[in-house]
């Protein structure tokens, strides 16, 4: 069993309250019998404090319980769930304390619960466990959900944004460069910067960067970065020190997140960085001009890209931020989807949606996402180009009107997809969609462009009952199983009906 002593506190002091309720003592009656204050007892059981082994002793010989029994980790088969919750490790993952929850709390809460509330948490944790989702996984929809209740926009970061720039950019340059943002990291931060060093070993060929807090800070760039991604990489790096946080990876890889607020604090680290680098004035008369356009111009989106040089991805994410704000667009969504070149497997890795119901493109899953989605459709397109021609490095971009099936939703989508710098075979598309309702029409003039193409979709191919899909890459299992459901259900319901009657 691997807890911190903060759950091994929480699981000592279930033991103690649960003991002493089965031998009918109040709080004041065990002070009473174990000469220890009322005061003590309950910080002990809220599991704020571990007493120490002369106190476990006198507890144990007041409630006449054996000392070893006291101390064992092991709860009852009532309680047992609690301790796989907290063994599991999935109360790391997830935001508790930014959303003003008090661990003790809640644990002490689930203790008090009835005993099917115990068997609906270890039925979650069963779940979880079968459907293969990963702590990992837990904690990045815990994000996903954070983002959304901030409307995807952070003022206090944008305001430092606005501070650093008036202190180290009082001209307010439109475009940040790599070496303007490199120059005051060394000079304000110290740091060295070293951009051949992680070229030199074939392990490090797909680590982005790494930082070593040495006497000398020193930043390891992977030479293979673009110098969009290296500026990215800086920015992110001038947020860490200017706000001198600690609890951070010090890898730059997705998979080196280990908690939550690792996970958060690199979010804020990315979007400081994009806010910089995108500086929220100029962009929004950019993009403003954009949507203003009565046809949809691949040229003019991939000039705004050029300008700023910047990813397709840092674009669209701060999009996102901007959109409900200041751009008259507050329900959209936003998608990464990676790829291998040879492969017909689709991976969504990054999702943010704002004031709509359903999730375009499906959620995190092991099924088949729909062929037809405009983020498939660049990828495929982009493998074409790839076939052709192996050393293309440009990417692919497309607009869609999409309408799902069985539903009157509908998005306006643009997507861009683009090989990967640092990852042989690699693709990634990023979506940006958007509702099209008279919000939208009266904010973007090319939503009904004639050119763009109009498509029906739906979320994935196990879950979609049009039977004419010609894009089709699973059958409709899923669905099946759940009309089958359907059916017998109903036909129990007219039996039922039958046999009253009789």
């Amino acid at each position: 069993m691997n807890l911190n002593n903060d759950y091994i506190k929480l699981i000592f002091g279930l033991k103690l309250k649960r003991i002493r309720q089965s031998k009918k003592l109040s709080l004041s009656q065990l002070a009473a019998k174990s000469n220890l204050s009322v005061s003590y007892l309950n910080e002990i059981e809220t599991g704020k404090k571990y007493p120490k082994a002369d106190k476990i002793a006198l507890l144990a010989n007041s409630l006449n319980v054996p000392y070893d029994k006291l101390v064992s980790l092991k709860l009852s088969n009532a309680l047992a769930p609690i301790t796989d919750l907290l063994e599991s490790g999935i109360l790391e993952k997830l935001p508790l304390d930014h959303y003003g929850i008090d661990i003790r709390k809640l644990i002490t809460l689930m203790s008090d619960a009835p005993l099917q509330l115990s068997a609906l948490i270890a039925t979650l944790i069963d779940l979880a466990k079968t459907s293969e989702m990963s702590k990992s996984v837990f904690s990045r929809t815990a994000l996903r959900t954070f983002k959304e209740f901030h409307d995807n926009y952070f003022d206090d970061i944008e305001k430092e944004v606005k501070k650093f720039c008036k202190k180290y950019l009082p001209d307010s340059p439109k475009v940040i460069t790599y070496e303007l943002l490199s120059d005051i990291l060394r000079g304000e931060y110290g740091y060295e910067i070293d951009d051949k060093t992680l070229g030199q070993k074939s392990e490090f060929s797909e680590l982005r960067a790494t930082v070593f807090n040495g006497k000398k800070k020193r930043l390891l760039l992977n030479p293979k970065l673009s110098p969009a991604q290296k500026k990215f990489v800086v920015g992110k790096e001038l947020f860490y020190n200017r706000m001198s946080i600690k609890d951070r990876a010090y890898i730059y890889s997705d998979q080196n997140l280990e908690t939550f607020d690792q996970l958060l604090n690199n979010y804020k680290a990315s979007y400081f960085s994009t806010a910089l680098i995108l500086n929220k004035d100029y962009l929004t008369r950019d993009i403003k001009d954009f949507f203003s356009l009565e046809k949809f111009s691949r040229q003019k989106l991939t000039q705004i890209i050029r300008e700023y040089d910047v990813s397709p991805e840092m674009l669209f994410q701060r999009i996102a931020n901007l959109a409900p704000k200041f751009l008259g667009l507050n329900k959209f969504f936003f998608l990464r989807f990676n790829s291998k070149i040879g492969s017909d497997v689709f991976t969504l890795s990054k999702e943010v949606r704002l004031n709509i119901s359903r999730n375009p493109g499906g959620y995190q899953s092991n099924e088949h996402y729909c062929r037809r989605w405009i983020s498939i459709r660049t990828l495929e397109e982009l493998k074409s180009k790839l076939k052709e021609s192996p050393k293309f490095s440009g990417f692919t971009m497309d607009a869609i009107r999409s309408t799902f099936h069985n539903s009157s939703d509908k998005f306006l989508s643009i997507s861009i997809a683009k090989p990967s710098k640092l990852i042989a075979d690699n693709l990634t598309s990023v979506t940006l969609g958007f509702c099209i309702d008279e919000n939208l029409k009266s904010n973007i003039g090319f939503w009904n462009d004639p050119k763009i193409t109009d498509q029906t979709v739906n979320d994935t191919c196990e879950m979609c009952d049009v039977h004419d899909c010609l894009r089709r890459a699973a059958p409709p299992v899923s669905l099946q199983k759940r009309e089958k459901t359907k059916r017998i259900i109903n036909a129990l319901h007219d039996l039922s009906a039958k046999l009253e009657d009789s």
